[in-house]
């Protein structure tokens, strides 16, 4: 059993602790979070300490670092804790569930996290401190760059390519061949379908209001 600590102490944390909690392969000792942060939020059963204690509390030989931050910044919070841990002597752990699917020979990048239901197929590539969240489809010679947050039921398609410290939303879709610019934001439901440039923004439009009110739609068109 490997002691780890979690970076972080907010709702990434607490989903992680959770899974962790029954993962017989892990013992969560605590939340490592930057100095002032300590007393925000918080993880019940979980103790918080600053980053600036963090070697005197916890040895970095016997202790490994799961990444359980946000996307804050376009990942920029995520990677900048990633390397000052490191950096301090920790080893980032790859977390994958252990009802996520990876088919891929090529390991998980170093530090990335992997959830439940979440797929990697043949040939593709995760690189380090991704977030790749539950019923995420990473397809065939695929790959997705460091620092990169990829929310639930994200559709990444074969060949594509998603650059460093990207945030793909809930249920977007990248299309077979593309290459999503790095810094770049796509939006919930939102489909890429061809090339996109760096710090780029790309969001689905909104679901509009229909012109039939519900039970109308039902009358005239079923459902």
């Amino acid at each position: 059993m490997s002691n780890i600590l979690l970076a972080g102490n907010a709702i990434t944390a607490e989903i992680l602790f959770s899974y962790l909690k029954s993962d017989a392969r892990y013992n969560v000792a605590g939340c490592i979070v930057d100095d002032a942060f300590v007393d925000k939020n918080g993880i019940s059963g979980c103790r918080t300490i600053g980053v600036s204690e963090a070697v005197d509390t916890f040895q970095p030989a016997t202790h490994r670092v799961i990444m359980a931050m946000g996307y804050n910044d376009l990942n920029r919070s995520r990677e900048a804790m990633f390397t000052r841990l490191r950096s301090m002597g920790f080893s980032i752990e790859t977390y994958i569930h252990p009802d996520a699917r990876i088919y891929s020979e090529t390991p998980v990048g170093e530090g990335s996290v992997v959830l439940p239901g979440a797929v990697v197929e043949p040939h593709a590539r995760v690189g380090a401190n991704a977030m790749v969240w539950s019923n995420v489809t990473i397809a065939h010679h695929s790959s997705v760059g460091d620092h990169c947050w990829v929310a639930a039921g994200t559709v990444v398609s074969g060949q594509a390519r998603i650059q460093r410290n990207t945030f793909l939303g809930v249920n977007s879709t990248v299309v077979n061949d593309v290459s999503v610019g790095e810094f770049n934001i796509v939006g919930a439901g939102a489909m890429i379908s061809r090339e996109t440039k760096p710090f780029s923004v790309h969001l689905a439009r909104s679901a509009e209001p229909f012109r039939y009110s519900s039970e109308e739609y039902v009358k005239h068109f079923g459902i």
